[in-house]
């Protein structure tokens, strides 16, 4: 530590800046997030289907052995339908699934939700969150998709169905985290 004005009652001081190599295990080494104002979306596919392109988060890893975490929150309607509709998180540069799990005839997902509660107004909101490793320093982009259980019943994305005033538009957020391995 450095000190300065040491013999006039040492006013200030300052801690020398640490570079992300010398960052312990655990420091968080950077964030990128994202938050448009998307306005509603519809989604009425049983495709994984990207829900706006414009919440993507373009990210380059400064370190292969570093931990992601990578979030997403976001409002979402099920169209007071009682198919179930699937989230996941995706590596759209590379178009590979991030750390999906398998179980039985299932597949993987980062989140579902069904919604059959008063009329197409009805939503919530969806928290996902998975956590991985870099693997490598390549830059990459990273998206938010979802798909119906089956058939073609709308989805509603980022905004209530009803034009409104007294109904609600929330941006959403796609964040990624890197933590030092």
């Amino acid at each position: 530590i450095a000190l300065s004005n040491q013999l006039s009652g040492m006013t200030t001081a300052s801690l020398p800046a640490l570079t992300s190599a010398e960052m312990p295990s655990g420091s968080v080494l950077q964030v990128a997030t994202v938050m448009p104002n998307i306005g509603l979306v519809t989604l009425a596919t049983a495709s994984w289907t990207e829900a706006s392109s414009l919440l993507r988060v373009a990210f380059t890893p400064k370190y292969a052995t570093s931990t992601l975490i990578i979030e997403c929150c976001f409002m979402y309607g099920g169209g007071n339908s009682n198919n179930v509709n699937h989230f996941k998180l995706y590596d759209i540069t590379n178009s590979a699934d991030i750390e999906l799990s398998g179980y039985s005839n299932r597949f993987g997902v980062h989140g579902s939700a069904r919604q059959v509660d008063h009329d197409l107004n009805d939503c919530d909101n969806m928290n996902l969150q998975v956590v991985t490793t870099a693997s490598n320093t390549t830059a990459r982009t990273y998206g938010m998709f979802s798909r119906n259980e089956s058939g073609t019943v709308a989805k509603y994305f980022f905004a209530n169905y009803d034009n409104s005033s007294l109904l609600g538009n929330a941006k959403p957020i796609l964040k990624v985290t890197e933590i030092a391995g």
